[in-house]
């Protein structure tokens, strides 16, 4: 039997609505086969590839083709496409520009109309036009980077995670197989993707980009200016990230930030590095509280850890040294005029050693005053609760927690040794830190050089 709904829409169904439906049918047919005679004819494409001319007339096929793919959503040819594209921009390089531009307008719109397939393979031919670029062509280097920004983003934002990550590995083995000049706009590329794929909780995708980051980040084409630029929109985008409470995109890009910037053994970018970290860790006391805070930024903890051994080993180096040097000296003519220049360059270690360890202890110091205020508190109690967090994320590790009580003593004896008329007044509070000394003549003793 017949439904109800069925019979009534049939009684309001004239002739003149089945043969509006019938015009209406044959005007779609007719844009389809409209649109089919756009279709990239394969043949042409290849055969203007392998003559070498018409590279203009290639170029604007190219872009015809791009667009039919954006009218048609078809993407089951769209690779075959994208191979003479690359092809092309290999072969003609007097229209490189032009399709590099096509590239990035073509990848967004791709992934604005869900076709992430025919998105990731325009990054990709991005990428392949950009390795053909030598150093005359800067600004068409800074135009391609540019466009892969704009492809990656889009990618990202319009939630294709998957090809989003792909994009970001071909762009390590981009950097992998050619190690071009690092320029502004690779650097941009970088800053972007750590912001992007941690606002979109891309763990997998993160981790590739902060490798990349650390290892673009020491090619010799980065000068320092650049390397510290670099480093500081990294902390700014762990902070920014830390403020959300996502601990573990935060850590993650903490710790590649510390592991970059050890690795460069760089005095001054470390000391700025940690100083920034140090400021966003006191406003993120203030927003939550200082234990939270602690967490996020655990990793800078142990990188403060780190280089107030580093420092410590170098400076006691330098002492054997010295008095290795002076044996050698007792037994020559010459003595000591002998070893001049090394001897300089001892002093000069010297005084490296000493001010790495004199700013881990003033940014501690520092640290703690700070969220003292911003919390009205007494700094004691910072101090108090600074170990605490520790010991706890130590936990069940005997030697490490010997290190971290080392490291609070030392601190806290700095804060005594520069600021006495405050630290006294609060020193008997103390004892939960600085009880049982962990501390030797030696630690002491160093404390007093660098107070």
């Amino acid at each position: 039997m017949e439904k109800p709904e069925n019979s009534i829409f049939k009684k309001g169904y004239t002739e003149f609505d089945q043969r509006l439906d019938q015009e209406l049918e044959e005007e779609k047919e007719e844009r389809r086969r409209q649109l089919l005679l756009q279709a990239p004819d394969f043949k042409l494409l290849n055969q203007m590839l392998e003559s070498g001319e018409y590279s203009q007339d290639l170029a604007s096929k190219l872009k015809d083709g791009g667009l039919y793919y954006l009218r048609s959503g078809e993407e089951e040819s769209a690779e075959r496409f994208m191979n003479i594209f690359r092809k092309t921009l290999e072969v003609h390089p007097t229209v490189r520009e032009e399709l590099i531009k096509q590239a990035g307008f073509l990848g967004c719109m791709a992934f604005k109309r869900g076709m992430p397939r025919l998105g990731r393979l325009c990054g990709e031919a991005i990428l392949s036009g950009l390795r053909l670029l030598g150093q005359e062509d800067r600004e068409l280097t800074e135009q391609g980077y540019l466009q892969f920004k704009n492809v990656t983003d889009t990618a990202v934002r319009t939630r294709n995670e998957w090809d989003f990550r792909e994009i970001v590995t071909a762009l390590q083995q981009y950097w992998e197989n050619y190690r071009v000049a690092v320029t502004p706009g690779f650097i941009s590329i970088l800053s972007d993707l750590l912001f992007v794929a941690a606002d979109r909780r891309q763990i997998n995708a993160l981790k590739t980009i902060c490798s990349l980051s650390r290892s673009v980040i020491r090619h010799d084409s980065v000068d320092r200016v650049m390397r510290q630029h670099f480093a500081m929109e990294w902390s700014n985008t762990a902070a920014q990230i830390a403020q959300r409470g996502w601990e573990a995109e935060c850590q993650l890009l903490l710790k590649h930030l510390c592991l970059c910037s050890g690795s460069l053994r760089d005095d001054v970018l470390i000391k700025r590095v940690m100083a920034d970290v140090s400021l966003h860790m006191q406003i993120q006391s203030r927003w939550d509280n200082f234990e939270t805070a602690f967490r996020l930024f655990y990793p800078c903890q142990l990188f403060s850890l780190v280089l107030l051994h580093w420092g410590m080993n170098r400076y006691n180096h330098v002492l054997l040294s010295e008095k290795v040097m002076e044996v050698e000296a007792a037994t020559r003519d010459s003595g000591i005029l002998g070893q001049m220049e090394q001897k300089m360059e001892l002093l000069e270690e010297k005084d490296k050693a000493l001010g790495m360890i004199r700013f881990v202890l003033r940014n501690g110091r520092d640290m703690a005053a700070a969220c003292a205020r911003l919390l009205m508190k007494d700094e004691w109690e910072i101090y108090v609760a600074w170990q605490r967090e520790w010991l706890s994320a130590v936990a069940g590790k005997e030697k490490r927690q010997k290190q971290v009580r080392q490291f609070m003593q030392m601190t806290a004896e700095y804060w005594q040794s520069t600021q006495p008329s405050r630290s006294n007044k609060q020193w008997k509070a103390m004892a939960e830190v600085v009880n049982p000394s962990q501390l030797s003549d030696k630690h002491l003793e160093l404390i007093k050089l660098v107070s």
